[in-house]
């Protein structure tokens, strides 16, 4: 209980230690001591397998398996997926463009790519294909607790694939998608086509428009897939500024501007903070960071980056904060 609660004051010290973050006072948080990988390509998606049963990592010097999409147009398809172990990194699957995993205990990895799913087989680092359809798949989701995958296809159409991958159906309330995303409890986030704003469509069918307030005439947004941690909600950017945005439609904005335009992220994991840009991914270790805060140890990592880890607490369900105590007294 201790190291929580001076884990919690240390989180709280950084975010209130510089002044509020705003365009006109913009310091980059991309660092080259962060990069753990780097490509003449863009890279177009990043995963980190959450892992619900371990908020905090057995060791936090090591670096998760991180699973990421590079633009190349040279290959079949006109991408691939990498794995990362370590430092190094490993071709999967040649015209990959996506890959997801269960917020639970499952920890199967799928892929999509140009001729529908596949699965990874981490023995052989390679992927296997998994279900009849050969759908051209530009992003894709396991629902939380189900076997059901949702995906965006190159049609613009987000389908739900169960039973094994065999049963394959339209969502129809979706018209027309750019991307999308799901939150723990399996609603869809999705930025529709003809105003490129966010629209959700919640688990039981029900459909919501994001609720906008004065002011607001975004020109770019890009919807986060959440930690496993927040419940009802998900993160996105919306020209650099981070909200939060809640399944009734409503957004709270926070405290965090970034100018760049990362072509990828990852927050799955919480503590464990990838994004990609220009070519290269960079980690935010946060959890590594904190505890030598704790013990004097003076760190060059951008402390703003806090301010979307208490974004994510902030949105945490109930539970975790009772399961993380339990981890931490133990």
């Amino acid at each position: 209980m201790w190291l929580m609660l001076s884990m919690s004051y240390c989180i709280v010290a950084l975010v209130l230690s510089k002044d509020i973050r705003t365009p006109n006072s913009y310091t980059s948080i991309f660092r080259e001591e962060q990069v753990i990988f780097s490509s003449v390509f863009n890279i177009t998606s990043i995963l980190v397998p959450a892992d619900s049963t371990k908020y905090i990592p057995a060791d936090i010097s090591d670096i998760p398996s991180i699973f990421f999409t590079i633009s190349d147009p040279r290959l079949d398809g006109g991408s691939c997926i990498y794995v990362l172990e370590g430092l190094a990194a490993y071709e999967v699957l040649e015209g990959g463009r996506d890959s997801t995993a269960d917020y639970g205990s499952n920890k199967t990895i799928y892929f999509g790519a140009k001729d529908g799913l596949y699965k990874y087989d981490a023995e052989s680092l390679s992927a296997k294909k998994f279900g009849p359809f050969k759908d051209d798949i530009h992003q894709l989701q396991k629902g939380n607790n189900t076997d059901a995958i949702f995906i965006l296809s190159s049609e613009r159409k987000i389908y739900k694939i169960e039973k094994n991958g065999t049963i394959k159906t339209l969502i129809q309330s979706i018209l027309c998608a750019v991307e999308f995303v799901l939150d723990t409890d399996n609603n869809i986030y999705y930025i529709s086509c003809d105003d490129r704003i966010p629209h959700i469509v919640r688990q039981d069918g029900s459909y919501i428009r994001y609720v906008t307030t004065a002011g607001e005439d975004f020109k770019d947004i890009k919807l986060l897939r959440p930690a496993f941690i927040m419940e009802n909600c998900v993160p996105f950017f919306a020209d650099g500024v981070l909200y939060i945005l809640y399944s009734n439609g409503t957004s709270e904005k926070k405290d965090f501007y970034i100018r760049e335009r990362p072509s990828a992220y990852s927050v799955d994991a919480t503590l464990y903070l990838v994004a990609a840009l220009n070519g290269k991914i960079y980690e935010f270790n946060v959890m590594e960071v904190l505890l030598k805060s704790m013990f004097g140890v003076v760190s060059r990592w951008p402390s703003d980056v806090t301010k979307i880890i208490m974004s994510i607490i902030e949105s945490a369900k109930d539970s975790v904060y009772k399961d993380w105590t339990n981890i931490l007294d133990h």
